[in-house]
């Protein structure tokens, strides 16, 4: 949505609001949870049912008043001849108004009043069934994409960073050796609200400096490879949090370390996931939508099934050996950003050779 509603330049600043401004009031809220349950009563059953309210009008909100974002082009005569453009973004060039399905479109009748017409939110898209199945081959067909791919292994892979800190971390703060209540644990949320606002600034205004500078030195023409350098802060910190989550409850640290690790980790949710969006969105800008569901789906797959495991993980090897393995993937994974730098518009343009021409599912305009 966010995507559809911004100009190229306005989207990184766009996405990383929309990402920081979520997880920051979002863990506001879970900050306030032991205020409103009690873990001794059946009161926690409060909680899911207030929040139900609010899920259900927001929900209503967004099916009455968001605008609908598919764009239909009508045909327009150019240098003496009618193009026409399908809702798959696919052109047609005829030489006469005669050739056109449906002839020259005519205005229509002003039978009702501007605000009214801007207010209806029913009627069908042209795209049709048919393009609505063909994203499931889309979908397939990044998963198989190698410059996608990497993406969601890394993203799976701080997911399940975040797992084994957010498993683990109410547990140790009610043990003996720190005894913190929780009301007092649960104040750790408000270190992943300041890492999410942090993240602001970090993976919006500081990105698009750097494309533009990027843009600049490539004599203006904006590449989707300028937006690789938003890899770099959450490939460090997401090494970084988690060794140190590791370590500190390893060695017995202060629990300000915990809650330090904690806010690293939610900066590096956010300025990842902000990284990621821009990266597929702008890399294959035909199939955005099957990229960002790859994304989704192979990060919280993997992580589910790697939730299993976890505990058993940290039994295993200990906290610090377990969490510095997966610090160490992380950097593994996060410096094929490198090669890619270097050759991945070569192959991007070789896979949009190959099946750019497909106009399958490319529901959003360019």
């Amino acid at each position: 949505m966010v995507i559809d509603l911004t100009f190229i330049h306005y989207r990184p600043q766009a996405i990383a609001t929309f990402l920081c401004i979520v997880g920051f009031v979002t863990a506001l809220f879970l900050a306030l949870i032991p205020m409103v349950i009690d873990r001794e009563t059946s009161t926690w059953r409060l909680f899911y049912t207030s929040w139900a309210i609010p899920s259900l009008f927001a929900m209503i909100l967004a099916f009455l008043f968001y605008p609908e974002t598919y764009f239909i082009r009508p045909p327009v005569a150019f240098d003496g001849r009618v193009l026409v453009q399908s809702a798959t973004e696919k052109v047609q060039v005829y030489e006469d108004w005669e050739e056109v399905p449906g002839g020259k479109a005519l205005p229509e009748t002003p039978n009702q009043s501007p605000w009214a017409r801007n207010l209806k939110f029913w009627g069908l898209t042209r795209g049709g069934w048919k393009a609505m199945w063909a994203c499931y081959s889309q979908v397939l067909g990044c998963l198989l994409n190698p410059l996608i791919f990497w993406v969601a292994i890394l993203n799976a892979l701080v997911f399940t960073s975040m797992l084994s800190i957010r498993e683990t971390y109410s547990d140790i703060l009610m043990e003996p050796r720190y005894q913190l209540s929780m009301n007092t644990f649960a104040l750790v949320h408000l270190a992943g609200a300041l890492g999410c606002l942090i993240a602001w600034p970090a993976s919006g205004f500081v990105l698009f400096c750097v494309i533009n500078r990027l843009a600049k030195r490539n004599f203006g023409v904006r590449d989707a490879e300028h937006y690789l350098p938003a890899f770099i802060l959450p490939i460090i910190t997401g090494t970084l949090n988690i060794i140190i989550y590791g370590i500190a409850v390893e060695r017995k640290w202060h629990y300000m370390w915990i809650y330090f690790a904690y806010g690293l980790n939610s900066f590096t949710l956010v300025s990842l996931a902000t990284a990621n969006t821009l990266w597929v969105t702008e890399a294959f800008p035909r199939w955005a939508a099957p990229a960002l569901v790859v994304l989704g789906s192979v990060a919280n797959i993997a992580s589910f099934g790697v939730s299993f495991g976890i505990m058993p993980w940290i039994r295993s090897q200990g906290h610090a050996n377990a969490d510095i393995e997966i610090g160490a993937l992380i950097a593994v994974v996060g410096c094929v950003a490198i090669p890619i730098a270097f050759w991945g518009k070569k192959m991007r343009q070789q896979i949009h050779e190959r099946w750019g021409i497909s106009e399958m599912g490319a529901l959003r305009p360019q």
